[in-house]
């Protein structure tokens, strides 16, 4: 840090140099007034005190305190004679003035030596001796050797005067008189004031002390002038001294009512007299008289209206005041701050004012305000400069930052001429500003067209209107040889002049292409599915109106495409190969259908499709075919081909609603007509087919409240040993009733249940109902036999099940081996593995396993082996014709030889007469069950009827029956 640095660090900032400056020159100024200060000073006093301390208003009164000036004037010379008068003279005039009863006289002509006239001499000093209140002047004069003498009136005059007094009059830096010292000598001030010794011999006046500016207790140097209690007395007691012509007094010509009582001053005015003084009230006119001074001089210090100027030291307390809040206030560019630099500048003269007016004292403000006004200049200077500085940063920085900012920024003047470009209206209108200076807006290559005339008249209309313009949303730059296509959003503000006047035009071009595509982006995505990238429910649905609204376009149609077992590929492939097929189904789709055609996802593996501008029906159904043929096509999915199938239902628009939401509805249900066909059709949606869903959404509804409500019964149907006769088993069968008391099976409601998902929730409530049963059974004390409960596919998902029969088994607290699970050959082959661990897991428990429905499935030989399979139900369709079908007949056979060598008990299902019964006692099947024995009855029945004994063996027993 270098001295200078140091120095700005110890007065803290640069703002307080001003005021610093400031101290030092009016230090300065103090040490050694400057002519030129001290003039400015003593014309303020002028021109204050004129106002401050005026005398007493002009008017029709006379004052009979103000003196009066018998003045030896032209006139006088003319009629008594030339001057120098004779000491008679002057000793007649001084008879007659206290013949006519003046209060005092004061002579302002020296009569320092004696004349050669020894009787006028004697004549004036009796005169004055008379008279008693004559006073009489004295003068400092220049001695011979050096120093100031004195000159004064001879000794026997001086004696017979009432009083001597000094004429002694201060001469300004100005070369103006002003001020008296109220007492003055040689050597010491040993005689008072001219003025101020008439006041004491007419008036009487008050006491010095605390009177006039001290000259300080110092010992005076011999032979010098000593001067003290200094006043000032014009030009504030400047009122005009009324004159009489010391001639008419001589004559008689005055009357003595004007003389008694007044103070008199008598001195010479006359052409040439040589005696006047420059003050400030003769500055403009001629000289004044010393006697006018004189009696001026008298009036002020009568009527206090005089004024005492203080030390110059006495400045520096307000000075130093001032200076120090501005210090501490280290103005900036605030409006309040430069407020109180320029009312500092007033203070020192309002100081003074204020002690001019109250206290009569004067202190000399120019000093002061010469270095506040140095120290406000240096801090204007050094304000410019930092604002000029801080412009040319803020310039610098608002070029800088239209330079960066993203926006294209492009300024035009008054009459629409380029002043301006930023970088990026660079870029963007191809252009370099010093290439397109005053140029107007059709210079810019870049805007051409339709964008150029928009620009244009946004433009003018700002302008013109003289306020912000904007656009509603965004224009298009299209693309060209420039570059790409771009969305722009323009707007125009107008720039003001120091007239309030338009005189420029700034035009803002927002680039919002990136916010546009991503808008159009999210609007794609609100429509659009994000997987395949086909329209989603919402755009298809508007699609759809629009087509209807179009009726003369040809025949519309809806095709609802859902694809059959895809389930199979999410479950054993996994969902990332599974929306592979979907893609790939999708830009299938697509291919298939024309290009004013609309593909769209519905959800899931389903697919809508509408159709315009076909010829009819058999066009549709064409279309359809193809549908299904690009569906049919292989699919690769690790190294692996599928083909897949798909349903396909079609509601035709104003044939068979004129609503989009029930086209789709009714495509929907022709689609399920489809499905239940198992799959790989087409149906046209017919009417009958709404019953069909109607009376699939009221059984699904009243399952929902039927689990709630306890209107789900199982009921029991025996299963018997052939060999023995004896009661073996019971299965447990679901019935649902309804609210108007219809009582369904489970072919009447099972595929609603397992379609919804109540199923789970329903065999949860079996497996407790059954177990429960079983357990009141024991505690009546009869002889309980294994229960076989029914187990959909899709209790078979995941490891509920297994839970499910803990929870059961722990609750009614029966043997495991009561229990039966039976599972459809098909369930049993939808996942392999999966069942084989579920089945394991079961059969741990202690409860047994059947298949029922055998032979019905996929007959596969293999998982009977994997499976811990205790018995085989042989379904009750080869059953029902074994008598008089040898297929079935020999089916039955295979499947209880099987069995057998398998370690596996039989069941045979739907046995209905003894035919039936004869023959599978022939093929050594173990169990029968049917209405040959027993219809399902519910569990009340099971005791009434005697189907469940007492341990005794009491129960029913089956007596064969052989043709």
């Amino acid at each position: 840090m270098n001295t200078g640095q140091r120095l700005l660090a110890a007065l803290g900032d640069r703002y307080r140099l001003p005021w610093l400056f400031a101290l030092l020159v009016i230090v300065a100024l103090y040490a050694k007034t400057p002519l030129s200060v001290a003039r400015l000073d003593l014309l303020l006093h002028d021109l204050l005190s004129v106002e401050l301390l005026a005398g007493p208003p002009s008017g029709g009164s006379v004052d009979t305190q103000a003196p009066l000036v018998v003045a030896i004037d032209d006139a006088s010379l003319a009629a008594r004679g030339p001057w120098p008068w004779p000491r008679e003279r002057h000793a007649e005039l001084v008879d007659r003035l206290s013949r006519a009863g003046v209060s005092g006289i004061g002579y302002a002509i020296m009569f320092a030596e004696t004349s050669a006239d020894d009787r006028g001499d004697a004549a004036l000093i009796d005169a004055v001796r008379r008279a008693g209140n004559v006073v009489l002047p004295v003068a400092p004069v220049a001695s011979a050797g050096g120093g100031v003498g004195t000159l004064q009136p001879w000794p026997a005059l001086a004696d017979a005067a009432a009083r001597l007094a000094h004429v002694d009059v201060e001469v300004d830096a100005d070369a103006l008189s002003r001020r008296v010292f109220l007492e003055a000598g040689a050597g010491s001030p040993q005689w008072p004031a001219l003025a101020w010794a008439l006041i004491d011999v007419s008036r009487k006046s008050r006491p010095l002390s605390g009177i006039g500016g001290r000259r300080g207790a110092a010992e005076p140097a011999a032979g010098s002038w000593v001067r003290d209690h200094e006043v000032i007395v014009l030009p504030g007691g400047a009122w005009p001294v009324a004159h009489l012509s010391a001639g008419d007094v001589l004559a008689g010509a005055v009357s003595p009512n004007l003389l008694r009582g007044r103070s008199v001053l008598v001195g010479v005015t006359y052409t040439g007299a040589g005696n006047s003084l420059a003050t400030p009230v003769s500055a403009l006119a001629a000289p004044m008289p010393a006697v006018d001074f004189h009696a001026r001089a008298y009036s002020a210090l009568r009527s206090d209206r005089y004024s005492t100027q203080l030390a110059p030291v006495w400045g520096l307390p307000a000075a130093l005041c001032v200076l120090a809040v501005l210090w501490l206030r280290r103005p900036h560019a605030r409006l309040r701050d430069m407020v109180l630099v320029a009312g500092s500048l007033t203070v020192p003269l309002f100081i003074s004012v204020v002690l001019l007016a109250l206290a009569r004292l004067w202190l000399a403000p120019a000093a002061v305000m010469i270095g506040l006004s140095a120290g406000a200049l240096m801090w204007v200077s050094i304000r410019t400069v930092d604002l000029a500085q801080r412009l040319k940063q803020a310039n610098a920085r608002a070029h800088a930052t239209l330079y960066a900012i993203s926006d294209a920024v492009l300024q035009f003047d008054g009459v629409l001429r380029l002043r301006y470009l930023n970088r990026k209206a660079e870029e963007l209108c191809a252009c370099r500003l010093a290439e397109v200076r005053d140029q107007g807006i059709e210079g810019l290559p870049a805007i051409e067209g339709a964008l150029r005339d928009l620009l244009q008249d946004l433009l003018c209309r700002c302008r013109d209107e003289a306020r912000a313009q904007t656009m509603p949303g965004h224009v298009l730059m299209p693309a060209g040889r420039f570059g790409p296509a771009r969305a722009l959003r323009p707007s125009a503000s107008p720039l003001f002049g120091m007239t309030g006047r338009v005189d420029g035009v700034v035009l803002v071009l927002n680039d919002v292409s990136d916010t546009v595509a991503a808008a159009d982006k999210l609007a794609h995505q609100a429509t659009h599915d994000a997987l395949t990238g086909l329209p989603n429910r919402v755009l298809l649905r508007d699609r759809l109106r629009q087509a209807l609204a179009q009726r003369d376009a040809g025949l519309v149609a809806v095709l609802f495409v859902d694809l059959d077992r895809f389930k199979r590929i999410n479950d054993s492939l996994g969902h990332q190969q599974g929306d592979k097929v979907l893609t790939t189904l999708a830009s299938r789709l697509r291919t298939v259908c024309r290009v004013g055609d609309t593909v769209a996802r519905w959800g899931g593996d389903e697919f809508m499709i509408i159709l315009q501008g076909l010829a009819d029906r058999d066009a549709v159904a064409r279309v359809a075919a193809k549908v299904m043929q690009a569906v049919g096509q292989i699919i690769t999915l690790d190294d692996v081909d599928f083909r897949f199938s798909c349903s396909i239902g079609i509601a035709i628009a104003h044939e068979d609603s004129d609503d989009a939401d029930v086209l789709f509805a009714m495509a929907d249900t022709a689609m399920y007509r489809s499905k239940s066909q198992s799959g790989a059709a087409i149906h046209f949606y017919a009417h009958d087919m709404s019953a069909g869903t109607r009376d699939w959404i009221e059984l699904e509804s009243d399952l929902r409240h039927g689990l709630d409500e306890g209107r789900f019964e199982v009921h029991y149907q025996p299963q018997y040993e052939l060999a023995s006769g004896k009661l073996a088993a019971f299965e447990a069968l679901l019935r649902f009733r309804r609210r108007d008391g219809q009582l369904l099976s489970p072919g009447d409601f099972i595929a609603v249940a397992e379609e919804s998902g109540l199923i789970e929730g329903i065999g949860e409530w079996v497996l407790l109902q059954v177990t429960q049963q079983i357990a009141d059974w024991s505690k009546q004390g009869l002889a309980v036999v294994p229960v076989a409960v029914n187990v959909s596919a899709r209790q078979c998902l995941g490891r509920a099940l297994v839970r499910r029969v803990e929870n059961a088994l722990r609750q009614s607290r029966i043997a495991p081996s009561l229990l039966r699970l039976e599972l459809t050959e098909s369930t049993a082959m939808g996942d392999v593995d999966h069942v084989a661990t579920l089945l394991a897991d079961i059969r741990a428990l202690g409860v047994h396993l059947s298949v029922d429905d055998f032979g019905t499935g996929y007959s596969s030989l293999s998982y009977l082996k994997r499976f811990p399979i205790d018995e085989l139900k042989v379904d009750r369709s080869f059953v029902r014709d074994l008598v008089g079908d040898a297929d079935d007949a020999a089916i039955v056979r295979a499947t209880i030889a099987l069995a057998h060598g398998l370690g596996m008990r039989v069941v045979a299902e739907g046995v209905e007469n003894v035919e039936q019964l004869n023959m599978l006692a022939a093929q050594q099947c173990d169990l029968v069950q049917g209405y040959l024995f027993s219809q399902p009855v519910p569990a009340d029945l099971v005791v009434s009827e005697g189907l469940l004994g007492a341990p005794e063996g009491q129960g029913r027993t089956l007596r064969l029956i052989r043709s």
